[in-house]
């Protein structure tokens, strides 16, 4: 049988012609760059997200495989704390782009690291429509697996957060399948990456997530990472490992927050608390939502490199 090759199905209209010039360099990452883009005589913006070239190494199966499965995941998504994804098209120079909305808020890594982020009320109100967002994801059988600060944009007036990039994400739930497919490998962005990821051949991508998020919550307080990795090898995350409930960082919060980070950060992924079951927390359930907007802020660089290894560790 030939094979099929990925072509656009709407028509040839070429991205300049269908949404404008590329501009400013929004982010880069390890598997792509992003980019403004805006047509010609309109107010509209767009990110475009254009993917590296094929490496050597890697078949034209393989390349295309990569780039179908994350816009078939993406393109599938709606929810007000999820990136919207528009379109799959080719430039001039055949290279594949993602279209996606475009957030003028900057990134919730940017506005840590300026040090701006310190109301606990504005710091809540994020926290919460990002677990909002990855409940949508578990809804929809898609587990991120690289939520990080940086992975996670803010509207134009900063009251809104959503959640982008699912270059290394992964369907655990089909409609043909009976129960849910673990996930594999080591994935995702040094300290924001489960323990279990290091220790586990196969693990729960949606545990994974809670992790992760729980990690994005310990930053926005303290404006600092807890560790560099979740591995016996890190001084800290070893020290952390063996005085539970007593690391000053977490013990120093109001109960509230204390309470849910303990149970976010639970080294056992089947004690782990559950995104359902975040819900059901009172203090959790009572977190109001912004209402006060933050002046524009720059994007800074990506500082954590993904890691993704389809072997275990």
């Amino acid at each position: 049988m030939a094979s099929v090759n990925l072509s656009r199905s709407n028509s040839e209209t070429s991205l300049t012609e269908k949404y404008g010039k590329r501009s400013n360099m929004l982010g880069r990452g390890a598997n792509a760059t992003v980019r403004l883009c805006a047509p010609v005589n309109s107010d509209k913006k767009f990110a475009i997200k254009e993917f590296r070239k094929r490496r050597k190494e890697e078949t034209q199966k393989e390349y295309v495989k990569k780039l179908i499965a994350e816009f078939c995941i993406s393109s599938t998504l709606e929810n007000e704390n999820v990136i919207r994804t528009i379109d799959l098209i080719q430039d001039e120079k055949r290279q594949w782009c993602v279209v996606m909305e475009y957030c003028n808020g900057g990134d919730l890594y940017a506005k840590i690291h300026t040090g701006v982020l310190t109301d606990p009320v504005e710091i809540n109100c994020y926290f919460r429509q990002l677990i909002q967002g990855v409940r949508y994801l578990h809804s929809m059988g898609v587990a991120h697996r690289d939520l990080k600060p940086e992975n996670l944009l803010l509207s134009n007036d900063q009251h809104i957060l959503k959640i982008t990039d699912f270059g290394v994400s992964e369907v655990f739930r089909t409609p043909f399948c009976a129960a849910p497919q673990k996930a594999k490998g080591l994935c995702g962005s040094g300290p924001y990456i489960a323990p279990e990821e290091f220790e586990r051949r196969e693990y729960d991508g949606e545990q994974v997530d809670v992790w992760s998020s729980g990690i994005i919550y310990y930053v926005m307080m303290h404006n600092a990472i807890p560790w560099k990795a979740a591995n016996v090898n890190d001084g800290r995350f070893k020290h952390f490992t063996e005085h539970r409930y007593h690391f000053w960082p977490i013990d120093k919060l109001p109960p509230g927050p204390r309470t849910m980070l303990w149970k976010m950060l639970e080294i056992n992924p089947a004690k782990r608390i559950t995104i359902d079951a975040m819900f059901k927390d009172a203090w959790f359930s009572d977190i109001a939502v912004c209402s006060a907007a933050d002046k524009k802020r720059p994007v800074f660089p990506h500082t954590h490199k993904i890691t993704c290894s389809t072997q275990p560790p």
